[in-house]
């Protein structure tokens, strides 16, 4: 709508440039018959009130709606005159009709002050002339013939501007409404979008929750068994299930993963220290802790998950660093069976609508835009790659925490 109202704009800046044009001339051709009848009264009056018409002109490319109301105030005081120079019969009213249209175009339907006004002082002459007219007041007493040739100079004048400004209405609505046309035709294509996009996703989520070992649910649901099932050759053979299980749903949804991009993928757990792992994947043996037993950090994980969750992570502190001097320190804790990970670091001032961006469910464009490999979801799929959820802390203006919670097999 903010494109409809500019190009409206810019259209009636044009039209004020356009109708001043017209009205001038119109003007100067309706004067011809008062001057060849040797009548030059009423042309010095016009002559007189010229200025407001050429204001009008030049304003307008700083105030609209003031050029309107003096362009429709200028012919107003044009057609008032003759009304009270020859009266009613010089025809001059058929100008209010042109006078009408020209409001409807030029001045902003949304400002009611000037729309208001210019409906008060057109409506004020129309009235006044009305009251001369009943009274018999005229300045001047033409002869029949005379005022008889400038009465139909005026009505040929009147219709050809009324036809001309009503031919513009017509046409420049005919616009609009094309362009409001294609506007709704894009609306309802974006909802019947969304629409298909929610009927997919609820197939998407209906199919795969009714399948037991569903890729959705392969990585939590993998880990419950594991945790039920000790005998390895029976936690090998699940695991062969769900592999060859996502594959199948793979296919049997490949419409819907076309649409939303979903690359299942394939569990491959190898037997991990995640301290050893933490140390070399950021070549710092500096880790705080209070496990004096490394071996109890072993667990099975998903290696190249895992991998990419890291990479995601430090990808984000690299963003969020106060500056390329500062240094990530690493806390690692174990609470039952529950592995913790912290990663903090003094950061740059972040306001809190800005942090919580990166930990949005959605948002495909910050991926792009900060590199990561996992899209689209940030948060969530750190979370799916480091076994886990994720927390942010921001311990104060300048020190952020993340921590990953996960539990150990």
């Amino acid at each position: 709508m903010d494109d409809f109202y500019r190009q409206e704009t810019i259209r009636r800046e044009k039209r004020i440039k356009q109708y001043s044009i017209v009205a001038l001339f119109t003007i100067i051709i309706a004067v011809i018959p008062d001057l060849t009848l040797g009548i030059y009264q009423v042309a010095f009056f016009i002559l007189g009130i010229t200025p407001i018409l050429l204001f009008s002109f030049f304003v307008r490319k700083r105030n609209l709606n003031l050029a309107g109301t003096l362009l429709l105030f200028y012919i107003t005081c044009i057609i008032f005159i003759s009304n009270t120079f020859y009266g009613i019969e010089a025809n001059t009213a058929f100008f209010y009709i042109a006078e009408y249209i020209i409001l409807l175009l030029v001045i902003d339907p949304r400002n009611k002050f000037f729309l208001i006004l210019n409906h008060v002082h057109i409506g004020l002459s129309i009235l006044l002339s009305q009251i001369f007219t009943l009274n018999e007041f005229k300045i001047l007493n033409v002869e029949e013939k005379s005022l008889l040739l400038i009465s139909n100079v005026n009505i040929i004048l009147a219709i050809l501007s009324s036809l001309y400004l009503f031919y513009t209405y017509v046409e420049e609505n005919i616009a609009k409404e094309n362009y409001l046309i294609v506007m709704h035709k894009r609306i309802n294509t974006k909802n019947k979008v969304i629409e298909n996009a929610q009927l997919n996703l609820e197939t998407f989520i209906y199919r795969s929750s009714h399948n037991l070992q569903g890729p959705i649910r392969s990585i939590m649901g993998l880990y419950n068994i594991s945790q039920l099932e000790k005998d390895p050759e029976k936690l090998k053979a699940l695991i062969q299930l769900t592999n060859e299980s996502a594959k199948l749903l793979d296919e049997e949804l490949a419409i819907t993963a076309q649409v939303f991009k979903i690359n299942q993928h394939i569990l491959n757990l190898t037997h991990v220290n995640l301290h050893q792992f933490i140390v070399d994947y950021y070549n710092n043996p500096d880790i705080e802790t209070t496990i004096t037993d490394i071996s109890k950090f072993n667990a099975l994980v998903d290696n190249e998950m895992l991998t990419e969750g890291m990479h995601n992570l430090h990808t984000i502190f690299l963003k969020l660093r106060k500056n390329a001097t500062v240094f990530p320190s690493f806390k690692l804790e174990i609470n039952g069976n529950i592995f913790l990970f912290s990663y903090t670091f003094e950061s740059k001032f972040i306001d809190d609508k800005y942090l919580n961006v990166f930990f949005s469910p959605f948002h495909k464009d910050i991926a792009y835009l900060y590199d990561l490999k996992s899209e689209p979801y940030l948060c969530r799929r750190i979370m799916d790659k480091l076994h886990g959820d994720i927390a942010i802390h921001k311990i104060s203006d300048s020190i952020i925490s993340f921590t990953i919670a996960s539990k150990l097999l």
